[in-house]
């Protein structure tokens, strides 16, 4: 049997970081596109596709203003099927100011910014996503 640590030492081992800058603008609804690489010894790899960040605004009314309340993945590579994707949005400085995540089921994958954690359009500089296995 495999343990709780073993099983999140592995899913560091298949994480890949793709960092992407990303000025206001781009939260408009630009698109972006960056490799995403996924794999280990031990696995297949996931993407070598160019993956794409595009991003839904919409009026927040707690922010009194425009915020961003998802980003859209797309250009997954399909062996990307049943990893988690996790998405944090960053503004000035890198400072993080909002964490999503969702299980990647297709070549496209929404991923919701949490209500509680709204991010206002103008101050998103910067975007990471992370595929992991997702624990069984």
């Amino acid at each position: 049997m495999v343990s709780t640590k073993n099983r999140r030492a592995a899913s560091v081992a298949l994480v890949a970081l793709a960092l992407v800058g990303v000025r206001a603008a781009a939260a408009a609804g630009g698109g972006i596109g960056d490799e995403l690489l996924v794999a280990s010894t031990t696995t297949e790899l996931c993407s070598s596709s160019d993956v794409h960040i595009d991003y839904d605004v919409t009026y927040v009314a707690a922010l009194q203003g425009y915020g961003v309340s998802a980003a859209r993945l797309s250009g997954l590579d399909e062996r990307c099927q049943g990893y988690d994707a996790i998405v944090s949005l960053s503004g000035p400085g890198g400072a993080l100011l909002a964490e999503g995540s969702a299980v990647v089921d297709g070549t496209e994958v929404t991923v919701v910014v949490p209500a509680e954690t709204p991010v206002a359009a103008d101050e998103l500089t910067g975007v990471s996503v992370v595929l992991v296995v997702a624990e069984v």
